[in-house]
């Protein structure tokens, strides 16, 4: 049985949601495991994800089969550009520009994804797409803006970080908007564990590029001792857990439910949930900006919701009956049978 658009809408947004808080949630990852490397805490979490991942293909080899090269090729590129990529280029924008320009660069992720979405889809009137990505985006801003100070850079360093911010925001809009087009359009059914264990294979095998980065730099190595090491496999898996692979799997559904133009203004709650953990994590209250901000990001989301709801999605547009020629032959059904136009000769 078919599932009413509303209820189709409603699962793909608590999907939305859910994936979004278990994303929020690895924003306490650096902090739980300082004073240890941060890039050592990414290796760690995606080599858990790749286990995971790696565990359900063989367990589902056969259905991995059918799903065919180009489709496995599809997804595990997703992972390392989505999840490699963006985290790498938001660091390398954050050591160049500040950690506040960086993150705060991160506002255009919803802009972008809505933006290039509906030029595809085309759901919404673009006039009414302006109200929801202005609210998500100042409330983004707010947000980043109300938390600790980070270097501020000028200059090529300024130039750089910018221009790497964007590409981090490239490639996670990229990662949404792609992720979403597969699901949607795949030539055969693709299980949501399969498809997300392929993503987690994917992530895994990039994150093997952070493995020398994670030698280099400065910090504490996780294998200095039992009291270093143990918590910081207890956060690797909790995160993988719970931040990759359920993450995934729930975002996963979201895409299969909802059109990528709400699921942009829906990602900016990821800033959201990570400020909330990380304001229980330091028990404190939210800063004025952080407060205001993370319920500007709510409306917006909100309200994207609304509009593309009011805007009917999923229904079917009704065929228009074929114009009737008047020499056409017209059929009444039950009384005579056919029945030429008195016209014809």
């Amino acid at each position: 049985m078919t599932s009413t658009p509303a209820r189709t809408l409603t699962t793909g947004l608590a999907a939305a949601l859910a994936a979004t808080a278990l994303w929020g949630f690895t924003f306490l990852g650096p902090a739980a495991v300082a004073p240890v490397n941060v890039y050592a805490l990414v290796v760690g979490r995606y080599t858990v994800f790749g286990m995971v991942s790696l565990t359900v293909l063989l367990v589902h080899r056969r259905r991995l089969r059918a799903l065919g090269t180009r489709q496995v090729l599809a997804a595990l590129h997703l992972g390392i550009v989505g999840y490699i990529g963006f985290y790498l280029l938001l660091s390398l924008s954050s050591k160049s520009a500040g950690s506040v320009l960086a993150a705060t660069l991160t506002g255009l992720i919803p802009l972008l994804v809505a933006v290039v979405s509906n030029a595809m889809e085309k759901v919404l009137p673009w006039r009414r797409l302006v109200l929801p990505i202005t609210l998500t985006s100042a409330g983004l801003l707010l947000v980043n803006s109300g938390g600790a100070p980070g270097r501020t850079a000028t200059g090529h360093g300024l130039a750089a970080g910018v221009l790497l911010g964007f590409l981090a925001s490239a490639a996670w809009s990229y990662f949404v908007v792609v992720n979403h087009r597969l699901l949607r359009r795949s030539p055969r059914p693709v299980g949501n564990s399969l498809w997300t264990a392929c993503i987690g294979l994917g992530a895994f095998a990039g994150s093997l590029l952070l493995v020398p980065v994670a030698r280099s730099v400065r910090g504490v190595s996780p294998f200095s001792g039992t009291a270093t090491l143990v918590p910081f496999l207890l956060w690797c898996v909790a995160i993988a857990i719970l931040g990759s692979w359920c993450a995934t799997w729930f975002w996963n559904i979201a895409s299969r439910r909802l059109p990528a133009t709400v699921m942009g203004p829906v990602i900016a709650m990821e800033a959201v949930f990570g400020a909330a953990f990380n304001l229980l994590w330091q028990h404190r209250s939210p800063t004025s900006h952080e407060l205001w901000g993370g319920l500007l990001v709510v409306a917006g989301v909100l309200l994207g919701s609304a509009l593309f709801h009011r805007a009917g999605p999923g229904r079917p547009q009704p065929d228009r009956p074929a114009a009737r020629r008047p020499d056409a032959l017209t059929t009444r059904q039950g009384t005579g049978g056919p029945r030429r136009d008195p016209r014809q000769p």
